[in-house]
């Protein structure tokens, strides 16, 4: 019906943002396949998209979100809109032979996102697009779990940027964001990034780190030595592993300002886009997400180092921090956070409860913060059913607004303690009855979705 209307009527040429979602039925897929034939209805529907978007004249973004493949008609489509510069790609998660699709060049395109990536499924090439899109700045790969989960090493680097390594062509990309990456490292592809103009890299599970099984270690260990490889502009990090190559990368560099060192109980991706899977015969089922079969000593361990790393190398510029909640700080951890970085305007890291009398006194040194989040262990529900308990009572309303009366509170909005269920909303100072206090501050329970355009918690999820 919506193709219908954006075919048949004269309303395309309004539209700047294009999304496809939802799920498409298909007649006898498996039948058809075995005959190499696409399903009347799919390719119906790709040659609508094809006329739809060719009618749109200042089409800026395009979202293909369907659980079936996009076919070269529609990238035919695409072709045709110098406007486009944002593209998302979600590959399907069932394994229905289709055609190869070659993706064209897009000669402004800025943002690209690619979804569920697997060759062995749906062996498209994006290379001519990576070759082509001469003005790419963000590059976000998502590749299926069923890979890594497999133990599967089928991605390989030639397949997306032989033709850029064989054009001499370095890409000047800003973001580059990874996940679930399973593949040996080729120093080819070294050279294909301009190191200079990286601003921001997102890595989750991608990576070997801690805890790690140790059937990947031999593919992620080609992975531990970053020579050559230090962006000097580099503002943000998102990873969700622990290591200690990791550690001395961020001993390297300097000037770090937001920081997201994620748990191992970090949220799973917001669309599940896995049901539809089908797993390899005595394989694990796919999950998306990082191992979780952790050893919480290990990564302990290494609290030291990076706590070391960050004040000294990032202090003075570092906006946001999030810490790993298996990290219990101490109030001498906690004080050299506060005194080496004055700058944090977010903040989350894993707290007890006998910390409050302290956080009381340090806190209003960070006067810029907006955002605290006392993140409760992973390991130990102690603190976590505290803080349940006290909010059963009404106490952390009456607590966080009686306490954040001082004037260097006025800018923290948001607060979490002990768990997601348990955020705040802070507000103005009001006037109080008679009492020791003249005022306190009004405070709300919020749900979680009030927060997740603040980047300390949008952050903590599993999705690039």
């Amino acid at each position: 019906m919506g193709l219908n209307g954006l075919v048949s009527r004269n309303v395309a040429g309004y539209v700047k943002r294009f999304e496809i979602c939802g799920e498409w039925k298909e007649h006898e897929p498996q039948e058809l396949a075995k005959v190499g034939r696409v399903p009347d209805e799919s390719m119906m529907m790709n040659s609508l998209v094809r006329v739809a978007v060719e009618r749109m004249d200042v089409l800026d973004s395009f979202d293909w979100q369907i659980n079936t493949k996009m076919l070269s008609t529609a990238w035919q489509g695409l072709a045709q809109k110098p406007s486009l510069t944002k593209l998302t790609i979600r590959f399907p998660t069932s394994r229905t032979p289709r055609p190869i699709a070659v993706a064209p060049p897009l000669p402004n395109l800025q943002y690209l996102k690619v979804t569920d990536i697997d060759p062995l499924c749906y062996p498209d090439d994006i290379s001519h697009l990576l070759l082509g899109s001469k003005k790419l700045q963000h590059l976000k790969l998502h590749y299926s779990p069923r890979m890594r989960d497999a133990r599967e090493p089928s991605v390989h680097a030639g397949q997306f940027y032989g033709r850029i390594m064989a054009a001499n062509y370095v890409i000047p990309l800003k973001t580059v964001a990874t996940q679930n990456l399973y593949t040996s490292h080729d120093d080819a592809c070294d050279s294909i990034i301009d190191m200079s103009t990286i601003e921001e890299v997102t890595f989750l599970n991608s990576t070997s780190g801690l805890g790690d099984d140790g059937s990947t270690v031999f593919v992620d260990g080609h992975y531990h030595k970053p020579k050559g490889m230090i962006p000097p502009a580099l503002k943000m990090v998102r990873v969700d592993k622990i290591s200690r190559h990791q550690c001395e990368f961020l001993s390297q560099i300097n000037g770090l300002e937001r920081l997201y060192l994620l748990g191992p109980h970090t949220r799973p991706r917001s669309k599940d886009t896995l049901n539809d899977t089908t797993p390899l015969p005595h394989s694990p089922e796919s999950t998306g997400s990082s191992p979780g079969n952790y050893d919480p000593c290990h990564i302990q361990s290494l609290k030291e180092d990076y706590l070391s790393a960050i004040t000294k190398k990032h202090g003075s510029t570092l906006q946001h921090l999030l810490l790993p909640p298996q990290w219990r700080l101490t109030d001498d951890d906690i004080a050299l956070i506060v005194r080496s970085c004055p700058n944090l305007t977010q903040l989350a890291f894993g707290a007890e409860f006998h910390n409050f009398k302290n956080l009381r006194l340090m806190v209003p040194f960070l006067r810029d913060l907006t955002a605290l989040r006392l993140l409760g262990s992973p390991d130990d529900n102690t603190f976590t059913n505290k803080m349940r308990e006290l909010d059963e009572i009404g106490m952390h309303e009456k607590h966080i607004g009686d306490d954040t009366t001082n004037r260097d509170y006025d800018r923290l909005k948001w607060m979490e303690v002990g768990a997601e269920d348990q955020i705040f909303e802070i507000g103005k100072l009001v006037p109080r009855g008679e009492g020791k206090h003249a005022r306190r501050r009004e405070v709300w329970k919020r749900p979680l979705e009030a927060v997740m355009d603040v980047d300390i918690w949008k952050m903590d999820c599993l999705e690039i």
